[in-house]
């Protein structure tokens, strides 16, 4: 037994204090002991704190078991925000879309946007996330900012929709028949005031949108013209 604590007691001094709890609240240093003339109560301590650890190691699983948990929940598959929408993504996504089609049919109605034989561009700004703006812009245009080619390290995406297939494939039924007011032209030579001359139709021709990551804000630019005309140099 005064081999064994001898061994126990002896080990290589380490900085930190190698303390064993006694009865009646003492401490005794395991360091500081003298193998020859130990006491019967610190033998006693001892024993039941070597149990203690091994009941302590017997309740972990062994490093092999352990390393097959590890490799499993590696392989388990992870959540993914690239999957399908949920109903309440989906939900938020049309009711963004909706605004901003509404704001747009209300620039295409205003005395600010003058359809008097050209085209108009009509500017809507929107605060959102960039999971929302994802949903609602990307991979329905041509993405012209960030490219491999074109700043790849940008924060700014900018995304352009040029074609009728890409304008659709982008508002859908969200956006209806747009409907503005065509307007006379006033000034020279008779300095005239433009006349309201009655109702038109109104087409979207480009879309260019551009979105900061960091101030979230998403910026829409429409250039919108009358439907079906075909301008000329001088605007008709």
């Amino acid at each position: 037994m005064s081999s064994t604590l001898d061994s126990m007691i002896k080990t290589p001094a380490t900085s930190r204090k190698r303390k064993l709890a006694l009865g009646g609240g003492r401490e005794v240093d395991l360091q500081d002991l003298d193998a020859e003339t130990v006491e019967a109560e610190v033998v006693e301590a001892m024993k039941q704190r070597i149990i203690e650890l091994e009941d302590q190691l017997a309740a972990k699983p062994p490093p092999t078991k352990r390393a097959r948990t590890s490799a499993a929940a590696a392989e388990a598959p992870q959540a993914s925000g690239s999957g399908a929408p949920s109903k309440a993504d989906e939900k938020k996504r049309k009711a963004q879309l909706k605004k901003i089609c509404d704001r747009l049919k209300k620039e295409c109605k205003s005395e600010k946007c003058k359809f008097q034989g050209s085209p108009k561009s009509i500017r809507i700004e929107e605060i959102m996330e960039y999971p929302e703006f994802e949903a609602i812009f990307m991979g329905k245009g041509t993405l012209i900012q960030p490219t491999p080619t074109n700043k790849p390290k940008s924060t700014v995406t900018i995304i352009e929709y040029r074609s009728r297939e890409q304008i659709n494939a982008l508002f859908g039924e969200d956006l209806k028949a747009l409907k503005g007011i065509r307007w006379s032209r006033g000034g020279a030579p008779f300095f005239e005031k433009s006349l309201k001359l009655g109702q038109c139709d109104v087409e979207i021709a480009h879309v260019e949108v551009n979105y900061s990551k960091n101030g979230m804000k998403c910026a829409l630019k429409f250039e919108v013209q009358e439907e079906g005309r075909r301008y000329s140099s001088d605007g008709w």
